[in-house]
């Protein structure tokens, strides 16, 4: 998955335009984000071969924040 695809993925569980998730907005910027978004976020990065516990996700201030934790799994 490129980090465009993420982006796009992470936008549809957030009900945004993926134009709106740039590295440096804050994730409490989006009223969507919440721990049924989180969730859903633990599902796209299982499916790319992470493994993160929601306590990390919560840790999450930014964009940025949420896509270093695919690290190296997108291309």
């Amino acid at each position: 998955m490129t980090k465009a695809e993420f982006i796009n993925e992470f936008a549809e569980v957030l009900m945004e335009a993926p134009e709106k998730l740039q590295p440096e907005v804050e994730l409490a910027t989006f009223e969507t984000w919440d721990s049924t978004a989180a969730i859903n976020l633990i599902v796209i990065l299982e499916e790319l071969g992470v493994t993160v516990e929601e306590d990390k996700i919560r840790a999450c201030v930014t964009v940025q924040d949420i896509v270093n934790l695919a690290g190296d799994k997108l291309e």
